[in-house]
């Protein structure tokens, strides 16, 4: 079983946009700010290929991701509810 990733968690969060922008907002470059340039690009494609695994509402989504905390989730559940 795979450790929870706090990093990986808050990189999610900065992605979407969740609590800081009134609408998702994607945003590799937000991600690379806060993490570098040598571990941001590498986040913000987690980041990508995690909302693009996303089901709303899918236990499953947890269970094949549990290196991520609630917050992540959260922020993923409002980014795909607005849509792409």
């Amino acid at each position: 079983m795979k450790a929870m990733e706090p990093r990986l968690t808050r990189a999610v969060v900065e992605w979407t946009g969740w609590g800081a922008t009134p609408l998702p907002a994607r945003d590799d470059a937000r991600v690379i700010a806060r993490f570098g340039s040598e571990a941001g690009p590498a986040l913000a494609k987690a980041a990508r290929r995690l909302e693009a695994d996303f089901s709303a509402g899918s236990a499953e989504f947890r269970t094949r991701h549990p290196e991520l905390g609630g917050d992540a989730v959260d922020a993923l559940a409002w980014s795909t509810a607005y849509g792409r």
